[in-house]
């Protein structure tokens, strides 16, 4: 159905998901639901096509290819910077999520450490589910 005349609406969903065949990462499936407005990119594509097919108290659980989660993994956009350029850099670990300065245009953006040496850190500005087939379980609890 993919209902376009709902783009700009706001819709409450509750949801769970996140890489598929591991566990959820990512649950917001009790409490209030997020509400999210429809056509302003704040969702992967493909939880959006979803909820703008659903009807309200509607439930679905749904596998997403990655060009329509948070795209194909890009080697370019992981680097590697001498610990002395970034702030913290040697108190960093693998694993750790810092935010970075965009110099162009000042938005702060989270980065992955996904490799060290004793003097320079590998950051990654990919979203840590790029590249990957994700499953989610979705409910539309309101559309407004």
């Amino acid at each position: 159905m993919d209902d376009n005349s709902r783009i700009g609406k706001l819709a409450s969903i509750r949801y769970r998901g996140g890489v598929k065949g591991e566990e959820p990462a990512d649950d917001r499936s009790s409490g209030e639901p997020l509400t999210v407005m429809l056509g302003d990119m704040s969702l992967p594509r493909g939880i959006e096509e979803a909820v703008l097919d659903m009807q309200v108290g509607e439930q679905r659980t749904i596998d997403i290819p990655c060009e329509k989660g948070y795209g194909e993994h890009q080697d370019k956009l992981a680097n590697w910077y001498p610990k002395t350029m970034v702030d913290g850099g040697y108190d960093l670990a693998v694993g750790d999520v810092m935010f970075w300065t965009n110099q162009e245009d000042g938005r702060r953006m989270p980065v992955w450490v996904t490799e060290m040496t004793q003097d320079a850190v590998k950051l990654d500005f990919n979203h840590p589910f790029a590249g990957k087939t994700l499953t989610y379980w979705i409910e539309l609890v309101d559309l407004k």
